[in-house]
C-alpha cells in the first residue's frame, strides 16, 4: 500500500492545489483510493497535455478521469529557457534531475504558472455521478500524478507540452 505523496518540493507543489477545496471529505477518500491501487490504465500524454486514467468505482466497475493542463505559450517558454540558460545553479540541479526552487521564480517572472494553484487551473472531468470537482476519483489521480512528478521533475514541463531538456540542449548545447 502506497501512502507517501509529494516527497519532493515539486511533488508537494503539485499537491498544494488540493488545499482548502475539500467538499464533504473527498480528498482523503481520493488518497485512500490512490493508496489502495484503485487507479489503473494511468496514461500521461504530454503532446496532448493530458492525463487519463480509470478509477475503480462504487456503482460502476470504473470511472474515466481526464485532466488537462494549459499550454505554455512559445514566447514565454523562450524567455524562460533564456533565463534558465543563464543560471548555473538551476542548470546544475537540472543536470542531476532536480528542480531548483529558483525555477519557480524564473517561470513566474515570465508569466508562467508551472504548478496549479487551485483546481480551476486544471481542466478536469470524471464520468462518475458526483457533482463535486474534485470528486474522489479525480483526487486519486492527482495523488498518482504526484508520485510520477516526484520521480521525474521534468514531467511538470511535459504536462504543459514542453520538452525542457530538448529546449535547453537546442539553446546552448547543454548536456543534461
Amino acid at each position: 500500500m502506497i501512502t507517501e505523496y509529494g516527497t519532493t518540493w515539486w511533488g508537494q507543489k503539485w499537491l498544494a492545489a488540493l488545499t482548502d477545496i475539500d467538499e464533504e471529505n473527498r480528498i482523503p477518500r481520493g488518497k485512500t483510493y490512490a493508496n489502495t491501487g484503485k487507479v489503473f490504465d494511468f496514461k500521461i500524454r504530454p503532446k496532448k497535455r493530458e492525463i487519463a486514467a480509470k478509477v475503480k468505482g462504487k456503482y460502476q466497475p470504473s470511472y474515466k478521469v481526464d485532466i488537462h493542463l494549459p499550454e505554455i505559450p512559445q514566447n514565454k517558454m523562450d524567455k524562460l529557457i533564456d533565463k534558465i540558460s543563464n543560471s548555473p545553479l538551476v542548470l546544475a540541479k537540472l543536470a542531476t534531475r532536480e528542480l531548483d526552487p529558483e525555477i519557480l521564480n524564473l517561470a513566474e517572472s515570465c508569466g508562467i504558472e508551472l504548478f496549479p494553484k487551485r483546481w480551476s487551473d486544471l481542466g478536469m472531468h470524471c464520468t462518475c455521478p458526483d457533482y463535486a470537482v474534485p470528486c474522489k476519483h479525480l483526487a486519486a489521480v492527482i495523488y498518482t500524478i504526484s508520485q510520477e512528478i516526484d520521480s521525474n521533475p521534468f514531467l511538470i514541463f511535459e504536462l504543459h507540452g514542453v520538452d525542457l531538456i530538448n529546449h535547453l540542449k537546442n539553446k546552448k548545447k547543454i548536456n543534461i
